[in-house]
């Protein structure tokens, strides 16, 4: 397979994956350190008397998970496809549209939880 094909592949089931796996932290309660800016520090669990920033550790849960899954997919593209086959323009295309709509969709679950949790809704 092409180099430029390989990394649309790789880079569009990343860019989903690292959506999808954000909001597995928040589907599944998956439990994270959390950063508190004005200690400096890391804890696992949430304290009340300060602000913390919990979605440092969701993109880092989301990066890694994402960035492994890749790198399963593209070895796996490595040894399945030939050398000289090429992406058809139908196939892109349709990993375009389905990598978007996971992303918008993820995204506005990102939203909707974000703002159903601080009440804004």
């Amino acid at each position: 397979m092409k180099k430029s094909d390989t990394a649309y592949i790789t880079g569009s089931v990343f860019a989903a994956l690292t959506a999808l796996f954000y909001c597995c932290t928040m589907w599944f309660s998956i439990k994270l350190p959390r950063y508190y800016p004005l200690e400096h520090s890391w804890r696992w669990f949430n304290q009340k008397e300060g602000p913390s920033q919990g979605w440092y550790g969701m993109q880092v849960f989301a990066f890694l998970a994402a960035g492994i899954v890749t790198a399963v997919v593209y070895l796996g593209l490595k040894r399945v496809t030939p050398a000289d086959a090429s992406l058809k323009p139908t196939l892109t295309k349709s990993l375009g549209v389905v990598v978007t709509v996971i992303i918008v969709v993820c995204m506005l679950y990102m939203l909707y939880h974000e703002f159903d949790r601080w009440h804004i809704f």
